[in-house]
């Protein structure tokens, strides 16, 4: 570990301290710090690492420069440099990366580079991430250099750290507990951003509104465990068929809705995928097989809304259709 003078002293940009203490979220926080990196200590490439538990992995937050390891990317701990540092809590320098069998030491000279520099970020005594830092040239980092990037970790650390915490109590007030999807509050917030986006730039969406049939029925034949089982086992088949882009909320008890960005022509085809998929799916709970099936509420925003409540009473008189005419159904309004 790099040894501290009494002497030393780093500088650092007006600009960056005043982005940084002005930064809404965890992303924008990590974003600002791997631009700024790179124009503190002379890089070509800058990224910031999470550690996901208890998966014992690595993830690319963020990124600023050479992507030859890009934004998101999962990386073990085990065999590489940064999962080294982020393990013993030490700062590594790699000035010839030609010379490591370290997998994210491969990448990065396979894309480019040939030194890097891993810090790690640490909340009493517990490490949780690391700063990294990569250059073109052969040779790059010194002792000066190490001092400053373990000094400018020690310090990020703690504002990291509680921009997490914010974030997780974020993510918990607006997850529902049992499904794990986003719930009504969420929706809320979400549906509002886009019927903006909707009046501001005729970004389109659309809204699936879906009631699982019969579900008094399941909690009165098999209790309410099984019922709650069979939430969870719903919600994580409906994740596996949405897309990437769309929004997941319970809304409460049997009643969920997904939000589709860009809903066209092919929004009653998506909602009868995940209506097909659910009625496939079967429920194992205590030697019983339960097999459900779904009705689903579908509309497209349109001029005429002049707010998210009025497609999301035209979802629901969809979803009451679907009920009428015998559920099992999708029915677009």
């Amino acid at each position: 570990m790099p040894a501290f003078s009494s002497n030393e002293s780093i500088c650092l940009p007006i600009k960056f301290i005043n982005d940084l203490s002005q930064s809404q979220d965890l992303s924008e926080t990590l974003n600002l710090i791997s631009f700024w990196l790179p124009k503190i200590i002379e890089s070509d490439r800058a990224s910031v690492c999470l550690g996901n538990q208890p998966e014992h992995t690595l993830e690319v937050y963020a990124l600023f420069g050479n992507n030859a390891i890009e934004a998101k990317t999962i990386l073990p701990v085990k065999g590489t440099m940064v999962g080294r540092v982020f393990q013993n809590k030490t700062l590594e320098i790699q000035n010839n990366l030609l010379d490591s069998d370290d997998l994210d030491c491969l990448k990065l000279h396979q894309g480019g580079l040939n030194s890097c520099m891993d810090a790690p970020l640490q909340k009493l005594g517990n490490c949780f991430g690391t700063l990294n830092i990569g250059s073109l040239s052969t040779g790059a980092y010194q002792h000066q250099d190490a001092v400053m990037l373990e000094c400018i970790a020690n310090w990020l650390a703690n504002y990291i750290h509680s921009q997490i915490e914010i974030s997780e109590q974020k993510k918990r007030a607006e997850t529902d507990p049992l499904t794990e999807t986003s719930n009504r509050r969420c929706l809320t917030t979400v549906g509002n951003e886009m019927f903006q986006k909707w009046q501001n730039d005729s970004q389109s969406f659309a809204m699936i509104m879906i009631d699982i049939d019969n579900f008094k029925r399941i909690n009165d034949c098999y209790g309410h465990h099984a019922g709650d089982q069979v939430l969870i086992n719903f919600s994580s088949v409906v994740r596996q068929v949405i897309r990437k882009s769309d929004h997941f909320f319970r809304m409460g008890g049997e009643e969920f809705v997904i939000l589709v960005e860009d809903g066209g022509n092919s929004i009653a085809k998506h909602a009868e995928r995940i209506r097909q998929a659910v009625e496939e799916m079967s429920v194992q709970y205590e030697g019983h097989h339960i097999n459900i099936t779904i009705s689903c509420g579908v509309t497209v925003v349109n001029k005429q809304d002049h707010e998210l409540e009025c497609v999301y009473c035209r979802a629901d008189q969809a979803l009451y259709r679907s009920k009428q005419n015998g559920r099992n159904l999708t029915t677009v309004i």
